[in-house]
């Protein structure tokens, strides 16, 4: 299995939060903050079950115990306004195989815990935090959250999202503009590139944990001045591990959506590691196509998520297959499209990456095929993928199916 420093959770949520945020008047009648009108709250959840299978390797083939994976997940989160000003968020996770690995798979979705726990059902807190609208168009959100920036954020691509204690603080004083600076103390993604989470087996705190014993630091900048464009650039740091930059630009013009990226990467070794990646695209109505090109350092690798390693907010990063376009001197193609039938939208694209490596062991060739349907309640996703990688380059085929149901109380 694989895998897809911090704040779009800053960027995105923080945008939403921080819209048209004026002081907060003083209440006359009494010198205390006075709680808002009785709001309700809102409960709400989604249940999970997902299941994998693959050819890859000798002993395996499609829908064997010996080749498949699968996990059963369910959350329930609490949200409600309980000041003018201040909206409180909680959130518990419970993570199972429900037995399957008695004849059904081998593995799971997500790291369950070490050697004999690695099939333990978990459950942790998923989210607990503060959101607090301050004077001077300031906002912040303080606890365990999502992130989601370009180099380090909260990946949704497996069945349970790795999430972060951290308080991050935004400003959207200047025009068109959202300042953004996050503190981040400890985070539960997956380095080993095995899924999104690493739970460690441990309930309630979910597997959390320092970046090597520091905290991680983030500074962004996001304007949209321009009309149908958004600029940003991100500067992160993790005292004496890593230092990294990223620098991104998107707009739509007449249809074509066009886009440019660059992320640097520094280690604090003898070399240091850059990639750059262009994108183009037109869409019209249900339809939509793509291309896009990267190139990574020769010496470092450079764009992979810095809370996981894995997955990439490259423009060329795979479906499934992560970890290639961001290594080091990985030249990348991708190609796709999307058409939305009403009842289901369906999805494609070739990732293509030349390594450098001795022996092509960095080399890639992805096909992938999705759909998405709604099935009464439940949201279905269907992937197919043929990929051959490494040295051998020999094929092996994918087949993965995720049931979402989500729900309120």
């Amino acid at each position: 299995m694989k895998k897809t420093l911090l704040l779009s959770v800053v960027a995105s949520t923080m945008i939403m939060a921080g819209g048209d945020i004026a002081p907060v008047e003083p209440v006359v009648e009494a010198p205390v903050v006075v709680v808002a009108p009785a709001e309700a709250a809102k409960i709400s959840g989604t249940a999970k079950l997902y299941y994998g299978t693959n050819d890859r390797g000798a002993a395996n083939d499609l829908f064997s115990k010996s080749g498949a994976f699968g996990d059963v997940y369910a959350d329930l989160k609490y949200s409600r306004k309980v000041m003018e000003n201040v909206t409180v968020n909680a959130g518990i996770a419970g993570i199972s195989t429900l037995g399957l690995e008695t004849d059904v798979v081998s593995s799971t979705w997500a790291i369950h815990g070490p050697g004999a726990s690695a099939l333990d059902d978990v459950v942790w807190i998923n989210e607990a935090n503060v959101v607090i609208d301050l004077p001077y168009n300031t906002f912040t959100k303080i606890g365990r959250q999502e992130l989601d920036t370009p180099y380090f954020y909260s990946e949704n691509w497996s069945i349970a999202t790795n999430t972060f204690d951290a308080a991050v603080v935004g400003n959207t004083s200047l025009p068109d503009t959202t300042l953004v600076a996050a503190w981040v103390g400890r985070g539960n993604g997956a380095t080993s590139n095995a899924g999104s989470v690493d739970l460690q087996a441990e309930n309630f705190q979910g597997g959390h944990t320092s970046f090597g014993g520091n905290p991680a630091y983030a500074f962004g900048a996001i304007n949209k001045s321009l009309d149908n464009t958004t600029l940003q650039g991100w500067y992160y740091k993790v005292p004496s591990t890593f230092q990294a930059a990223w620098l991104q630009g998107d707009t739509n013009i007449a249809g074509f959506d066009l886009g440019a990226q660059y992320a640097y990467y520094d280690n604090y070794g003898p070399n240091t590691g850059d990639v750059w990646a262009v994108k183009a695209g037109y869409g019209m109505d249900e339809w939509n196509i793509y291309g896009a090109y990267s190139q990574t350092d020769d010496n470092v690798g450079a764009g992979a998520n810095l809370a996981t390693g894995g997955q990439s907010r490259l423009y060329t990063e795979a479906y499934w297959n992560y970890g290639f376009v961001s290594a080091a001197d990985a030249t990348s193609f991708a190609i796709g499209g999307n058409y939305d039938f009403g009842i289901a939208k369906i999805g494609a694209q070739y990732t293509n990456v030349d390594n450098g490596a001795p022996a092509n062991a960095g080399d890639l060739e992805e096909y992938a095929v999705t759909t998405s349907a709604k099935l009464g309640p439940v949201n279905a996703d269907l992937a197919y993928v043929y990929a051959k990688k490494g040295a051998a380059m020999n094929g092996a085929n994918t087949v993965l199916i995720m049931l979402n149901l989500p729900y309120s109380l």
